[in-house]
């Protein structure tokens, strides 16, 4: 087949694909929006993927708690679909998800190594501090006057990068969370700077508030799971008064299969003191129980 004819050929199949795909309507994710933001402290724009509960328009009145998520970009339709299982299950409360983000051009990874790390161990980097009093002062204001979200029901998330700033975040802002979910947490960021601001925060405090959920996948590359390790153990040994640590290893998952089971398990832990009363959405299918 010659070039022009192989040129055309392609044109024509493109044109099809276009026109079949055009007769069907995208897929959407119920209950969700997009909200701007710029920020003051890091200077830039930013974006919240705000995923509300089923019952929200039914219940003006009701607030809810609040899930801040980061790497939202990434993870907004693992935690949408993870959100409607749980809630099915009956094992955690219905709450608003918050999901941190950047808009469609930006460098996902290039923003995140700015806002999510505690130190700047490379350039572009170390801004977590800056990144925290976004949130704590421009997103959740926000969404608790515009979204009814409970000022005293945050949990903070995030995997990697993410999980460094979740895990730091307990000690930098020890009462505004209630709950983290840190998944593989960069604890070997900058030769273990995680462990050094424990390390610190101990020396001076015997509490530490919240419910901290971490874990990690057992074929992860050595020289980045066993930092983590180290921190479970660390964190363990300390005992801090008003904490409660849930650690935990996912075996045979790598560093980003670890998500799915993780933040099961997760979400469960942090909302464990209030899961609702009454059956699963299975047993009410199967008895008629309410």
């Amino acid at each position: 087949m010659g070039n022009k004819m192989l040129l055309g050929f392609v044109l024509f199949v493109t044109g099809a694909i276009s026109a079949w795909a055009d007769n069907y309507k995208p897929f959407v994710i119920n209950n969700t929006q997009i909200v701007p933001i710029h920020s003051k402290f890091t200077g830039r724009d930013h974006e919240l993927v705000v995923v509300l509960p089923s019952s929200y328009a039914s219940n003006p009145d009701k607030k809810y708690p609040v899930l801040y998520y980061l790497d939202a970009y990434w993870d907004t339709p693992l935690l949408a679909s993870t959100y409607g299982n749980l809630v099915y299950d009956n094992v955690v409360p219905e709450f608003i998800m918050v999901g941190l983000s950047y808009p469609s051009n930006a460098n996902y990874d290039k923003e995140r190594r700015i806002d999510y790390t505690i130190t700047a161990e490379e350039e572009n980097s170390g801004k977590a501090d800056l990144f925290l009093n976004f949130i704590q002062k421009e997103v959740a204001p926000l969404v608790e006057s515009k979204f009814r979200g409970l000022a005293t029901d945050r949990v903070l998330s995030g995997n990697s990068l993410g999980g460094l700033f979740t895990v730091a975040a307990a000690y930098k802002a020890p009462d505004f969370f209630a709950g983290f979910v840190a998944l593989s947490p960069a604890a070997s960021w900058d030769k273990g700077a995680l462990l050094k601001l424990d390390e610190d925060y101990a020396k001076q405090h015997k509490r530490l508030n919240g419910r901290m959920f971490i874990s990690y996948g057992s074929t992860e590359y050595p020289s980045f799971r066993d930092p983590i390790i180290k921190l479970q153990k660390q964190l363990a040994a300390r005992q801090y008064q008003g904490f409660d640590l849930l650690n935990y290893a996912m075996e045979g998952l790598d560093h980003t299969s670890v998500k799915g089971d993780g933040y099961v398990r997760g979400l469960m832990w942090v909302w464990k003191p209030k899961k609702p009363a009454g059956p699963s959405g299975l047993e009410k299918a199967i008895t008629g129980a309410k």
